[in-house]
Order: C-alpha cells, then sequence, then structure tokens
C-alpha cells in the first residue's frame, strides 16, 4: 500500500502513543518516521519494529544516561526516539567538534532525522555511524558509506555521530519509503487502537441514536 508522507505521519504518530509514549516523544517518533520515508527509508518498518521490542517496557529504562563518557540505558537498549532528543539537545557540541557516543540501541537507523536536525542546527554535516554503515547527514539528501545491509539492522552495540567530511560518499535510497506492507499497516494499526477510549455502557446506548423530533 502506498501511503502518504501525512498519513504516514499521523499513524505513526498514533502507534507511537499507544505504545506508552509520551505525547511529546510520540510528536517525535511521527516526524521521524516521515523523514525517513520521505528520504526512501522504510520508517513504518522500523518503528513498528520498535514498537514490538520495547511493548511494555517503562520508557525511563530506555531513556540514556551518560557512564564513561557513553550515553546507555538504565536496562536494555536505548530507545532511538528517546536517544534522538538528546542528540537534538546537543547541536551545539557537535558544532564544536565533539563526538556523541551511544550504547546498544534498538533500530539505530530511526536516529538519522534526530541527527539530521541536529546537522541543521549547528549548520554542519554529521555522519552517524554504527556496525560498518556511516549516514552523511546535514545536506539535501543522506548520503553512504560502507555496508548499506547494515542500515536497517535491529541491534546496534554503539553508535557514533560526529562532525564529518562527505566528499567520499554516495546518496542512497534503500526502498520505496512510502510504500507500507499489510503486516507493518497491522501492527501500526493495533498499536494506534489502544488510544482509543473504550466503550461505555452510556456510549453504546447513545451510538445512532438522535433525539426526538430531530
Amino acid at each position: 500500500m502506498i501511503c502518504s508522507l501525512n498519513e504516514i505521519e499521523a499513524l505513526a504518530r498514533k502507534a507511537a502513543r499507544g505504545a506508552g509514549m509520551s505525547w511529546g516523544l510520540a510528536e517525535e517518533a511521527g516526524k521521524a518516521v516521515r523523514w525517513l520515508s520521505d528520504h526512501g527509508f522504510p520508517g513504518p518498518d522500523l518503528l513498528a519494529e520498535l514498537l514490538r521490542r520495547n511493548d511494555g517496557k517503562p520508557y525511563s529504562d530506555l531513556a540514556p544516561r551518560q557512564l564513561d563518557g557513553v550515553w546507555r540505558a538504565r536496562r536494555g537498549p536505548l530507545c532511538p526516539i528517546v536517544a534522538g532528543a538528546l542528540i537534538c539537545d546537543r547541536a551545539d557540541e557537535l558544532g564544536q567538534g565533539a563526538t556523541l557516543r551511544l550504547g546498544e540501541i534498538a533500530v539505530p537507523l530511526l536516529l538519522a532525522p534526530f541527527a539530521y536536525e541536529a546537522a541543521r542546527t549547528a549548520g554542519m554535516t554529521v555522519a552517524l555511524e554504527w556496525q560498518g554503515v556511516s549516514l552523511v547527514l546535514g545536506g539535501a539528501a543522506p548520503r553512504l558509506a560502507g555496508d548499506e545491509t547494515a542500515l536497517v539492522v535491529a541491534d546496534a552495540g554503539s553508535v557514533a555521530l560526529f562532525p564529518a567530511d562527505d566528499r567520499a560518499t554516495a546518496s542512497v535510497r534503500t526502498s520505496a519509503g512510502r510504500q507500507v506492507s499489510a503486516e507493518t499497516m497491522r501492527a501500526l494499526e493495533g498499536f494506534a487502537t489502544r488510544t482509543y477510549a473504550p466503550a461505555t455502557e452510556a456510549s453504546r446506548a447513545g451510538a445512532g441514536a438522535g433525539r426526538e423530533g430531530d
């Protein structure tokens, strides 16, 4: 199924909220998935994978905290949406030449929209690197160096974000970004339905019934 970017963003936002993210994080998730889809990456698939992995886990356990210069989750892999907010908050540090290091993280490609925004804020080009692949961000389109198959891994042992020179990279599009499979659509809609208010006796009694004389 081919969806519009607006449809993708709205569904991603609602699914993220249904999966337990705060409204603020759900908004960020929707924007991130839209950005990925707009640049040819399988944003909805990546979010569905993340939400399945994190289902039932408290987000306080998935948020980053710094230990020995590396940002890690309290338990298990970092959530890339929560870590993405950290990246945006540290755009000034990147602008000053710093390297931001993250420990184990789920679905690392979901960090790319946040790294791109940080690059724009700092007025520079950055590289986001894990498992032998590097995405260079800051221009009109993402550019790739290294192993393209590592882009969509479900887990990365570590990720580095640092100022970069993009001369040796090539542009990349991994898929038709607005193409959403039936399986992914069902998964995201399943999370989204959790945001719906449960029916009550009063709402059921009033459904479809008009007042006399209407």
